[in-house]
């Protein structure tokens, strides 16, 4: 798995959505796709995702915590 490509994807699609909507990273990918990545793989790239959230690379989106499933939430809003 490439995680700079993913994660070059998943700016992408973050860039295509509205101003508040709430997502799971799974959800920025075709779910078969997503669902092709072994469960290290997803894990791995949901912590990389999610770091970089955290440091302010990916523009306009925003952790706001755990879903139901225990996977990371989150936001996409300007502020």
């Amino acid at each position: 798995m490439d995680k700079i490509k993913w994660m070059a994807r998943a700016i992408s699609k973050t860039g295509e959505m509205h101003e508040n909507t709430e997502f799971l990273l799974k959800d920025l990918f075709d779910g078969v796709e997503w669902n092709n990545l072994t469960v290290g793989e997803r894990l791995g790239f949901g912590r990389f995702f999610k770091d970089e959230v955290l440091e302010g690379h990916v523009p306009n989106i925003y952790y706001i915590g755990k879903a139901q499933n225990n996977s990371a939430k989150y936001k996409k809003e300007s502020r």
